[in-house]
Formats: C-alpha cells, sequence, structure tokens
C-alpha cells in the first residue's frame, strides 16, 4: 500500500479491497497511509480488529505488528521501495495494491507474488488465477464434461464453481480439489469422505450430490446447484431477518440433522454459512459436510482434538470432536439461531483466552438484550439448546423441532414450504 492512500477492507464489492470471508463485516476496517505511519480503523465491525491479539477501535500501526480481522492475519511492513521486501512478506504487502490484475473467470485480485510464482495464465491482457486455470482457459471453459460459468466460493477443502453439464443439459455445483504438494493427506480424506457421506443421504433440505470424479490433477464432486444465499451473507447483506423467515429456516434444518442423525451421520460443523436460504419459495438447505462423522466409524480425527468452526462449537467437540454425538449438531443448530436472531457472533471476546472460556466456561449475553422483541419462549429455547453439557439440552431434533413449532404456532408463523 502506497503512502499517502487510504483502503477499505470487507466482504463487500463496495470495500476497496474485497475479501471472502464470513467472519468480516461488509466495510470492516480502514487503513489510512496519509501520515507518517499508517492507521488502522474499525469501521464499527461486528467482530473486531484486533493489533497484537489486543482488541482497538483506532490504532497507529508500527513496524511488526499483527492486525487480525476475521479469519485474516496481516504482518505490517514499512520500505522505502517494494524492491526491499522479500517475497514471503509481499503477498500480504503488494495484495493492497494490485486490483488491476484480476482474474477474468472468478474476478478475484491477483497479488505480484503469485505472479511471480509463474502459475498465472496471461493472453492479450487477461489473466486467469492458478486455481481458474485448472478449470478454464481463454479458449475453452469446458472442463471434464462440464461448461465452467462462475466460481461461487473456495475453501480448504476445495474450490466451488457453478458450471453446465453438457450431457444432461443442467446447472449444477462442482466441487474441486487439486492435488498438490502442500496437500494435507486429511484434506483430501474429508473431502473424498464428503462426497462418500452425501451420496448416502437423500433428503429435500440437504444439498443433493450426483457423482464425484477423480480427473488428472484431483477430485470434484457434482452437487445440486442451489440458487440461494447462505445465511452468513444474508445477515451482513440484510441484518436480521423477520421472526417467519428464521423460524422456517430452522424447523427444516432440524428436519435435515434429524434425518442425518438417523442415517448415523454428525454433521460437526453447522454454522449460517452452511446453511442456504432460497427466498422465491422459502426453502432452506443444509450443505457442506466435509467435517460430518458416521457414529462409530472412524473419521480420521485424533483423540482429544477439536474440528469445527470454534464460536458454534460445543465445549465437547473442542475437547474431543472425535467422540461427539449428534447433540453437538443441537447446540451449533442454537449457536446459528442466537447469531441469526441478535446479527452478533454468539462468541466474541478480545483475546484468546476469553474467547476459549466463552465456549467452554461463560454463557452469551442474553439474546433479548440485542432483540428484545424476540419472543420469549424462542429465546429460551436457544438458551437450552447451547446447554454447556449435552444432558442439559434438547436430547433429539425431533424434540428441538416441536419445541419450535410451537413458537411458531402460538405466533401464527406460516408453516415452511412442504418439498
Amino acid at each position: 500500500m502506497e503512502k499517502g492512500t487510504k483502503l477499505s477492507l470487507g466482504r463487500s464489492s463496495q470495500a476497496g479491497h474485497k475479501i471472502r470471508d464470513s467472519h468480516l463485516s461488509r466495510l470492516h476496517f480502514e487503513i489510512d497511509f496519509t501520515g507518517q505511519r499508517a492507521i488502522v480503523r474499525d469501521l464499527e465491525s461486528r467482530n473486531g480488529v484486533f493489533v497484537n491479539g489486543r482488541k482497538v477501535n483506532n490504532k497507529l500501526l508500527g513496524p511488526n505488528d499483527r492486525l487480525l480481522a476475521g479469519e485474516q492475519t496481516f504482518d505490517v511492513r514499512y520500505a522505502d521501495s517494494l524492491d526491499d521486501l522479500v517475497l514471503e512478506e509481499a503477498e500480504e504487502t503488494l495484495s493492497f495494491n494490485e486490483e488491476r490484475y484480476t482474474c477474468s473467470l472468478c474476478e478475484r485480485a491477483i497479488s505480484l507474488a503469485t505472479f511471480a510464482e509463474g502459475n498465472v495464465l496471461e493472453h492479450l491482457g487477461k489473466y486467469l488465477c492458478p486455481d481458474c486455470s485448472v478449470v478454464s482457459s481463454f479458449e475453452t471453459r469446458e472442463f471434464e464434461g462440464y461448461e465452467i460459468q462462475k466460481r461461487l466460493g473456495s475453501g480448504s477443502n476445495g474450490m466451488v464453481y457453478q458450471a453446465r453439464q453438457l450431457l444432461l443439459d443442467r446447472t449444477v455445483a462442482l466441487k474441486i480439489l487439486i492435488k498438490h504438494d502442500g496437500l494435507s493427506p486429511r484434506v483430501e480424506s474429508r473431502f473424498l469422505r464428503e462426497a462418500t457421506t452425501i451420496s448416502r443421504l437423500a433428503h429435500p433440505n440437504i444439498v443433493k450430490v450426483y457423482d464425484a470424479c477423480t480427473f488428472s490433477r484431483g477430485y470434484f464432486i457434482v452437487m445440486e446447484c442451489f440458487e440461494g444465499n447462505d445465511l452468513q451473507a444474508m445477515i451482513e447483506d440484510y441484518g436480521v431477518p423477520s421472526l417467519a423467515i428464521g423460524v422456517s429456516v430452522g424447523l427444516q434444518i432440524l428436519d435435515a440433522l434429524d434425518y442425518a442423525a438417523s442415517q448415523q451421520i454428525v454433521h460437526r460443523d453447522v454454522k449460517p454459512a452452511n446453511i442456504l436460504y432460497r427466498p422465491q419459495d422459502g426453502v432452506a438447505k443444509l450443505s457442506d459436510f466435509g467435517l460430518a462423522k458416521q457414529v462409530g466409524v472412524s473419521s480420521g480425527t485424533r483423540d482429544g482434538e477439536g474440528v469445527g468452526t470454534p464460536c458454534y462449537m460445543p465445549p465437547e467437540q473442542v475437547n474431543n470432536a472425535r467422540n461427539v454425538d449428534h447433540r453437538a449438531d443441537i447446540y451449533a443448530l442454537g449457536a446459528s439461531f442466537y447469531h441469526l436472531f441478535s446479527g452478533r457472533f454468539p462468541v466474541m471476546a478480545d483475546n484468546l483466552q476469553d474467547f476459549m472460556k466463552g465456549i467452554l466456561e461463560r454463557d452469551p449475553p442474553p439474546i433479548e438484550r440485542y432483540n428484545p422483541k424476540l419472543p420469549p419462549e424462542l429465546c429460551s429455547l436457544i438458551r437450552r439448546a447451547m446447554k454447556k453439557s449435552p444432558d442439559d439440552r434438547f436430547q433429539t431434533h425431533r424434540e428441538m423441532h416441536a419445541a419450535l413449532d410451537e413458537v411458531r404456532r402460538k405466533y401464527r408463523v406460516p408453516p415452511p414450504p412442504r418439498l
């Protein structure tokens, strides 16, 4: 970032630098480098900005400071020129000023450090990033019998593209994992386990899997392309939804989780970002079974290890994710309800120690504090689902479904759509 400039960062396309991170607000923070030293300003984000582990609102950035926002980490370096930066520093530093280099398929910025690695394709002033070059080229967007249309997202377990299946002329989603030297064997096994797990599940509120295939550079899963938004994006873009939408979504996801439990499957990563909602017809679907486990079957998780998304995880999953049962998903859905109806993450803290206490020991602030209009019965339901001890929660998804349906009936909320 050059001296004399300002830059805003966040999830929205309105930000000067857009970052796809569900834990960032639409406009999360700003870097002001109009003075001798850069200043970071929190733009009233929901999850805060941290410098060297301390939450800040407005702070001068010193050399070697470390800035954290959402799941992003930035190390601060000052230099007279970009040539003074070593390559491993360059990706974080240069990522602020290469907006003119974007991938022609996914439209994401390509850092100069990525260019230096030699994996960016270039033709007549257009570029393809290393990920998109696997499934597309400048001559064609055909990939293994599919026409790539656009990139939908990405994560540690692969990239997701919208595509048209040429033989059947239908729109699908392709989740693609590229094999490379640095790929963790556990990420690879989880990707394959997701395909195996979902292919056995047939429920209208779970994203369907049509096929799983190998190709020369890895694997891909062919899935239903559900034209809806995830709840995390909805919260960020539109705020807290109506009671009718929230209750309807909750009932549908409880149906999905109850069915998964009947098949001895624990999702282990229920969160707003993995719940999809289509406003046109009110249908909700549960997605991303990459961390799912089958009860009684080894999932590749070690004893004493925690997996999942921390602020939605129950204490027992933090301590030993290998042995959790369906009640972990009940807690996670309760935590997702908390976020959905309050607009706040269920666990927020200024440092890691307090964050872990928030998961293991401390209850979140009463949800009524942030949404006073919420029915008291729904507030009690969320509190019960988020009890620290599994024995104090709803014991089955059907039990929680019945309690939520009572709320629906009392407050005359229309029933969910029939599928």
